[in-house]
């Protein structure tokens, strides 16, 4: 048997969307049951002590608008920002680049010198900032 499938670079927050079916479920063996019937998930539930201090109940199904608002915008469901959002990496790249300019014939061992180097200066100037 052989399995196609499609890859795509980046993040997708919709792709839970398209899993879910949103059916009653009636008990723990349903949720398996309707996975496998229905072709899709049951709708996720909030849990633990991070959803009750963001103001989430404990087994509230989980909505779109706070789903958004945490994984895309990383917010709280209320709109309070919650740190920033993750370095992509464009920093250390960018050093890296700098750095390979001015020794364009670096052999591989000193490059990947040059990308730990570079990886460190990020941090550096991350920690450094006031």
């Amino acid at each position: 048997m052989a399995v196609i499938a499609t890859l795509s670079k980046g993040y997708d927050l919709d792709y839970i969307w398209r899993q879910v079916v949103r059916g009653a479920v009636k008990d723990a063996a349903s949720y398996y049951i309707q996975a496998s019937e229905s072709g899709g998930e049951p709708p996720g539930r909030w849990w633990g002590p991070g959803a009750k201090a963001l103001g989430l109940e404990p087994g509230q199904v989980v909505e779109r608008k706070p789903y958004d608002l945490l994984f895309g915008e990383r917010k709280a469901p209320d709109g309070t920002p919650l740190g920033k959002p993750p370095d992509s990496g464009r920093k250390s790249a960018d050093i890296y680049a700098k750095l390979l300019a001015a020794e364009p014939h670096a052999t591989a061992e000193r490059k990947r010198e040059l990308r730990l180097e570079a990886t460190a200066r990020r941090g550096k100037a991350r920690c450094s900032s006031t």
